[in-house]
């Protein structure tokens, strides 16, 4: 490489870097996750102590709960103490149940409803996997990440707008940010070392985005390269435009690859995903010439 090529790429990372800060969970949401966890541990005055996180996070393995943590009333706890309860009342949703289904044990199915289970307010599924690395980290031995398979959380008493995102069935009401937000943060106080996510659509790596960011950095390069091509376009239009096929790489219809994204919380795996070497692995490959043509379209 030429030195002012290295200076370039030097200089890229570095704007990389600083222009798309990685978030974690706000120390208040961390406050909220640790104080359930001493409610159900220990009781509101005791210290939640390193071993007692460890003892919580082997009490969840195997339990009937949902991924081994939440019980029914324990979700609805925790969505008071993050706010969510009150947000969804905010927009008439009062009278707020859950219910899990089990019946995989590998896959988890959570329904948030309003008054009866057929006025489905939110859904995830999502999953606890055993690593013993992320990427190029070695984990811990006995490392688990939450992974989450699917996330929706829509307005069921309205029709879908002609202004829909891909894969929408209904309109949203704008609370999946916070949603993550109180996973992270009770995912970081049972003592994962991340939460995964693998985004559908090319809308929902950004909406994961402050928090997460894809393994392979080669995938946020292509975020990157993808942004720029359709520059001028919403977020909207422009994931339109990938889900039809309608942006190219090197002439020819490139599709989705739904990267598989990373929010770390153990410390060494944040580390390499705010590393320079990372940064300069995403500069090098957002110089992909991707190109949007609207008139190419998939039948």
């Amino acid at each position: 490489m030429a030195p002012v090529d290295a200076l370039e790429e030097t200089v890229g990372a570095w704007m990389y870097r600083a222009r798309h800060p990685l978030r974690g969970p706000r120390a208040s949401s961390l406050r909220r996750a640790r104080a359930l966890a001493m409610e159900r541990r220990a009781g509101p005055e005791a210290p939640l102590t390193d071993d007692d996180v460890a003892l919580l996070h082997r009490e969840a393995r195997g339990s009937s709960r949902f991924l081994g943590i939440y019980s029914p009333d324990g979700l609805l706890a925790a969505m008071e103490a993050h706010g969510l309860l009150a947000a969804l009342a905010r927009h008439g949703f009062s009278r707020v149940g859950v219910t899990f289904d089990l019946a995989d044990p590998f896959e988890h199915h959570l329904t948030v409803y309003d008054g009866e289970p057929a006025r489905r307010v939110g859904e995830l599924v999502a999953s606890r996997l055993k690593l013993d690395r992320l990427g190029p980290v070695a984990l811990p031995t006995g490392s688990e990440a939450l992974s989450i398979g699917w996330l929706t959380i829509e307005n069921p008493d309205a029709a879908l707008p002609d202004a829909a995102l891909p894969g929408q069935a209904r309109p949203g009401l704008g609370l999946a940010r916070a949603v993550i937000e109180m996973a992270l943060a009770g995912a970081s106080c049972m003592g994962f070392a991340a939460v995964l996510a693998v985004p559908a659509h090319y809308h929902l790596a950004w909406m994961y985005h402050p928090w997460f960011r894809p393994v392979d950095p080669r995938d946020e390069g292509a975020l990157l390269a993808l942004r720029e091509a359709t520059a001028g376009r919403s977020r909207r239009d422009a994931s339109w435009a990938i889900a039809r096929r309608e942006v190219t790489l090197d002439g020819a219809p490139w599709t989705w690859p739904a990267p598989r994204m990373c929010a770390p919380l153990d410390a060494t795996l944040r580390a390499w995903i705010t590393s320079s070497a990372y940064a300069h692995t995403v500069v090098e490959a957002a110089a992909r010439p991707f190109a949007w043509s609207p008139a190419r379209r998939s039948r």
